[in-house]
């Protein structure tokens, strides 16, 4: 049990939980807008468009986050040398 709760709280944080709120509600308002009208299976599923948005909204919160968390231990080396 430990090691997955080691898992959740290294790979899950506030800016991925953000990202993927965010992700799901811009992916509503556009199946709301456009995707529900659409011949597309993904687009026309509302279902398969919140999936997209979480998973579209992890990924890009964990590319900033992870980014962000290199630029800061290279100046943290710098800064020791």
């Amino acid at each position: 049990m430990a090691s997955t709760e080691d898992f959740i709280k290294k790979n899950l944080n506030i800016f991925h939980i953000i990202g993927m709120v965010l992700g799901v509600g811009l992916s509503m308002v556009y199946w709301a807008k456009s995707g529900q009208f659409s011949d597309n299976i993904l687009k026309k599923n509302p279902y398969l468009m919140a999936l997209w948005g979480i998973l579209t909204g992890y990924i890009l919160c964990d590319l900033v986050f992870n980014s962000q968390k290199r630029k800061e231990q290279e100046n943290n080396s710098q800064n020791e040398a």
